[in-house]
């Protein structure tokens, strides 16, 4: 990764920005990062939040309560 490229921030939400074009490479530290310090990542394209990255227990608790997958 050169020097030019955007490197994930930390938004006032809480979650944690990646543009799609550096995720790929850091993609399994991404993933033990929500794993282990429960950081949720947005994955961004042209800086707008297009999926994210969250744990299954996070995910299920979503489903439980009733969070529209949608």
């Amino acid at each position: 990764m050169n020097a030019a490229d955007p490197q994930p921030v930390i938004a006032d939400d809480g979650v944690q920005e990646v543009p799609l074009t550096i995720a790929r490479p850091l993609l399994t530290r991404l993933i033990e990062q929500a794993r282990e310090d429960h950081l949720m990542s947005a994955l961004t394209v042209r800086g707008r939040r297009r999926a994210y990255l969250v744990t299954p227990d996070f995910y299920d608790r979503a489903l439980e309560l009733g969070v529209d997958e949608s």
